[in-house]
């Protein structure tokens, strides 16, 4: 198979739809969670199975896990006074009920309009459940300044 042979992951495109106006709420409750050091809407939307890699490479497998490692996490000197700005860079909806999401974090939305290279890159698998829409697994990247 030539590498021009392999298909597209997209099933189709949704921009707009209410699927992805769903995503993109959850991920603005994960941002007003982590601005307002609320574990429980932080930990909200995870599956109960979920995975997560955070920024710094720990693995945090379910979500009470998920959940714990939150609450420790916004009392913890280094977040208790952090803040973040989000943007959903791209949704992609590899199945039906299957969605991979980039977001883009700046520590203000003033850094984003500035121009500022993003701090975080996150990208989530999200699946949809009973008509509502989880987070599967998250994976968060800091971003290094060039040399």
């Amino acid at each position: 198979m030539e590498i021009t042979d392999a298909p597209t992951a997209a099933r189709q495109s949704r921009a707009g739809t209410q699927d992805e106006d769903a995503i993109r709420a959850v991920i603005a409750d994960v941002e007003t969670g982590f601005n307002t050091n609320d574990a429980d809407l932080l930990s909200r939307h995870f599956a109960g199975d979920a995975k997560v890699v955070a920024a710094f490479g720990q693995t945090i497998d379910g979500r009470e896990a998920i959940d714990e490692a939150n609450r420790q996490g916004v009392a913890s000197p280094f977040l208790k006074d952090a803040t973040a700005h989000y943007t959903v860079s791209s949704i992609t909806f590899v199945e039906e009920d299957v969605a991979l999401v980039r977001k883009l974090a700046w520590s203000t939305a003033e850094d984003e309009s500035a121009g500022k290279p993003p701090e975080m890159v996150a990208l989530y698998v999200f699946v949809r459940r009973d008509g509502r829409w989880w987070i599967a697994a998250r994976q968060n990247t800091l971003i290094g300044q060039p040399a």
